[in-house]
């Protein structure tokens, strides 16, 4: 079976980019939902379709079985395609950060046709819908999508169309040579990823802890906090991401408060490699750490609280028991996906 995977990457190294799992074949589109959609920055006003690229990309989707979204083109690319009576293909969506894009496109849409798209996909027995945390999911039950066409899915490590090359960065991670630059990571404290990550109380903590932590981000999304306990690291490649996290003693998933601020996957990744987290206790984040259990959690945005945190990370006593109790949730993970996966797209799936 072939999956067209649509995705944010679209316009990347990925675009694309074929990964096989569970025999299936996914492929990354190579568009993303500023191919197809202008939105303008007064909110008042409609976005723009760009009717070309829109064609271009139902077109795409004609030479796939099924698509597996993480972006809010599912909407659209299945509404149009139900209206021109397309044939009936399999969705899988993931619907994080769904709402704050498709909102405009249902406006856009119910003025010029008077339909609703999320409704019309909500309706369609051949659209799976997941979130993989439950913290995510009151926007879209809020929205009208029956509670009953919304799975919980977590993050995991097998699921290799979320990000391709990600099974093969994790096989010998520990054992892999990493760029030089990240080496001195080796044994650290490393604070890794993107998603609403808090520097400015980590750089507070880190001084008062008196223990260094390097950064390992995308700084135009995250921009640095002048401190003298934080080394930065810029964009790497996906491998070298990996290897940094499987060197640290300590990974860090620090998060400004709100239902918004998720590091799943980072958490995963580290659960994957054994090491240790050290994560903000905010909702989306206990679905995969219990405190004293599988990880530390400390009160986001309270510096003197993960100053603590880091010191008592440092020489943990029950570190082998805290990463692999995160290590077998990563397992049952890793099998709950792939079962989500087989029926979604397996012989058996609703198709219309």
């Amino acid at each position: 079976m072939k999956i067209l995977h649509v995705t944010c990457d679209g316009r990347g190294a990925l675009a694309g980019r074929t990964a096989r799992w569970l025999g299936m074949d996914f492929t990354v589109a190579r568009f993303t939902i500023e191919d197809l959609v202008r939105f303008e920055h007064d909110p008042a006003r409609a976005p723009r379709v760009r009717r070309d690229a829109l064609r271009r990309a139902i077109e795409d989707v004609e030479a796939f079985d099924g698509v597996y979204a993480e972006a809010p083109e599912a909407v659209l690319l299945h509404y149009v395609r139900t209206r021109q009576r397309r044939r009936p293909v399999r969705w899988v969506v993931n619907v994080v950060d769904l709402l704050e894009r498709v909102d405009p496109i249902r406006r856009l849409v119910r003025g010029a046709y008077g339909d609703d798209p999320l409704a019309i996909a909500a309706a369609d027995p051949a659209v799976r819908w997941y979130v993989t945390t439950r913290a995510h999911a009151s926007p879209l039950l809020a929205a009208g999508l029956p509670p009953e066409r919304l799975a919980f899915v977590p993050a995991n490590t097998a699921q290799a169309p979320i990000l391709p090359g990600a099974v093969d960065a994790l096989e010998g991670a520990r054992t892999r040579s990493i760029a030089a630059p990240l080496r001195e990571i080796a044994g650290g404290f490393l604070l890794a990823g993107v998603n609403n990550r808090d520097v400015a109380t980590l750089a507070a903590a880190a001084e008062q802890a008196r223990i260094p932590v390097h950064v390992l981000t995308d700084l135009e999304r995250v921009p640095a906090v002048p401190s003298p306990s934080l080394t930065y690291h810029g964009l790497v490649p996906l491998a070298d991401f990996v290897g940094a996290v499987a060197a640290a003693r300590v990974v860090v998933v620090a998060l400004h408060a709100g239902p918004g601020s998720c590091g799943q996957q980072t958490i995963a990744i580290a659960q994957h490699v054994r090491t240790l987290v050290v994560a903000s206790d905010v909702p989306a984040v206990r679905d995969y750490v219990a405190d004293g259990v599988s990880g530390i959690l400390v009160p986001p945005e309270d510096a003197p609280a993960l100053a603590a945190a880091l010191r008592r990370a440092a020489d943990e006593p029950r570190r082998a028991a805290l990463v692999e109790e995160g290590f077998r949730r990563n397992v049952r993970d890793n099998a709950r996906v792939a079962s989500f996966f087989r029926e979604s797209f397996g012989p058996a799936a609703a198709i219309g």
